[in-house]
Formats: structure tokens, C-alpha cells, sequence
């Protein structure tokens, strides 16, 4: 059995920065969870993760968010440049598509499969111009070890897990983990389409099975639809006999949160909401990681 793993689940804009607060906050206290023997993100956790296994420490991950939204001459707010991200608004379209998709469907796959028909006829920025907004907050290309990075294919529904070994591309993994259905477009991978690995699961945690210690850090711990919750998936690997810390947003870090994860205005408050709210945890989550 596998020793420490890492899950980083999806969450938007607000809810990375909410995990890097988290990771920065654990690591202040002693607990480093960059050490994880395997990393597994999505969406915004496959971002938050691929600079964390790449060596990228949580205190400079904190900082680049905690001045995300800066002040220009006249007093207006704007974000970093090289953490800007992929903009994107929730349209009502957009949300109606995501409704339709759960009517009559009883399984994660199926409402996957609906979710990207609806992302393959949707019009939106273009694959070139995601990549170029995911490149800006990637300084990275070389896949590192211990990271996964999930994805759902766009025409079967099946959530693929990509890694080092698995001969794709990092970016091109990274973006496909992103690419929410109605507002980005499907990633091209492999031969295949790709979209946002949360329309599955939210941190599609059952991919740590195996090891014996996993810490999962759940922005958005309720599934879309029939997905699997991030509690239910923390039981199975309980039952199994994996030590399990599942950490979500407190009251606090949800009033900052808000209800739109993609507003990247509020990236700043997030992560700062996380370091304090990882104070609280810091001593439960230490006796399980080094245990």
C-alpha cells in the first residue's frame, strides 16, 4: 500500500485560492503536504496541484494570490497578470444546459456524456486562447511524479486519470481538467475530447485507494448531480483502511467564496480565509500525515 496522498478537488478561482490559503496555512504550522508520494487534481485543483508537485512552495503560492487583485492608477481593481486565469461568466444558458443534463439520469457518466454533447456545440473562447490563459498560470511543462490530473471524456463520460506515464501533455491534461462545459471548450487529448474532471466528482477521491494516509481538500464538497459526494468517497476509503482528513470551507471561508467560484476578484480574500481556517485543523491533520 501506497503511503500519503493529496487530493485537491474543483472549486473555480475562489476555491484554488482557498486551497492554496489551506496548504499555505498547514505548511506555517508544520504540516507540508507538498510531500504527498501522490497528488491528485481537479480542475482547479489540478492547477493548484501541478505547481505544487513541480516544487512550487505553498508560501509562494499564497502570496501570488493573496495580491491577485491588485490596484491600477484610479483606484480600479485588477487582477495579476500571470494569475489572471481563463475568464469566464456562468450564463443562463450555461446553467440551464447543466440542469437539463441531470433530468432522468441515474449516473455520473451519463450526465457527463449530455454535459458534453452540450460542450462540443457550445460557442465559446477557443481551445488556443484556454491554453494560453492555463500556460499563464502553469510555469511548468514536465509532468511531475506524483501528480494525476483528472478529466472526463467528453463523448463517453469516463473520467480518465492522467499522469507522467501516460503520455500526454501537462498542459493539455491541466486544461481538460478546467474545461467546464458551456463555458470553455472540450480539450483535445489523446486522440479524444476532454472536460472538466468535477462534472464527475468534485475530487473524484476514490483515486487515492490504496493509500494509507490521504488528506482532501474539498472547495465544492457536494457532487453535481449523481456524482459521488466528497464525504461518501472519504467513507469508502475509510472503510477500506485509509486514515482520511477530508477539510472543507468553514462559514467564514464560504461567506468569501460566494456564490460564483469563478470570480476572480475574490481570490485574494479566499486564500486568506484558508490560511486562517487551516490554524483549526493543523493539529488533527499533522497527527494523520505523520502519524
Amino acid at each position: 500500500m501506497a503511503d500519503r496522498a493529496l487530493v485537491l478537488g474543483s472549486g473555480g478561482h475562489a476555491g484554488g485560492a482557498w486551497q492554496v490559503g489551506m496548504l499555505a496555512g498547514l505548511a506555517a504550522a508544520g504540516v507540508d503536504l507538498a510531500g504527498a508520494d501522490t497528488v491528485i487534481g481537479t480542475s482547479a485543483g489540478a492547477v493548484v496541484g501541478a505547481r505544487l508537485a513541480a516544487g512550487e512552495h505553498p508560501e509562494e503560492l499564497h502570496r501570488r494570490q493573496s495580491r491577485a487583485a491588485g490596484t491600477e492608477a484610479g483606484g480600479t481593481e485588477s487582477a495579476a497578470p500571470e494569475e489572471a486565469g481563463p475568464q469566464a461568466r456562468i450564463t443562463p444558458g450555461a446553467a440551464l444546459g447543466f440542469l437539463r443534463a441531470q433530468l432522468g439520469r441515474r449516473t455520473p457518466e451519463a450526465v457527463a456524456r449530455r454535459l458534453g454533447r452540450m460542450a462540443l456545440r457550445a460557442s465559446t473562447s477557443s481551445e488556443e486562447e484556454v491554453l494560453e490563459a492555463i500556460a499563464a498560470l502553469l510555469p511548468v511543462r514536465e509532468w511531475p511524479d506524483a501528480l494525476r490530473v483528472t478529466a472526463v471524456d467528453a463523448h463517453t463520460g469516463a473520467l480518465g486519470a492522467f499522469h507522467c506515464g501516460s503520455g500526454a501533455d501537462l498542459l493539455r491534461a491541466v486544461a481538460a481538467s478546467c474545461a467546464m462545459p458551456g463555458l470553455w471548450p472540450p480539450v483535445a487529448l489523446r486522440g479524444r475530447w476532454w472536460i472538466d474532471g468535477g462534472v464527475r466528482s468534485t475530487t473524484n477521491a476514490d483515486l487515492a485507494r490504496g493509500h494509507r494516509r490521504v488528506v482532501v481538500l474539498a472547495p465544492l464538497p457536494r457532487a453535481f448531480g449523481p456524482g459521488p459526494r466528497a464525504e461518501r468517497l472519504a467513507a469508502r476509503l475509510r472503510a477500506e483502511g485509509t486514515e482520511v482528513a477530508l477539510l472543507v470551507p468553514d462559514a467564514a471561508a464560504r461567506r468569501e467564496l460566494g456564490r460564483n467560484p469563478l470570480d476572480t476578484s475574490r481570490r485574494a480574500a479566499c486564500a486568506r480565509a484558508g490560511r486562517a481556517q487551516a490554524a483549526v485543523h493543523a493539529r488533527a491533520v499533522a497527527g494523520l500525515w505523520h502519524g
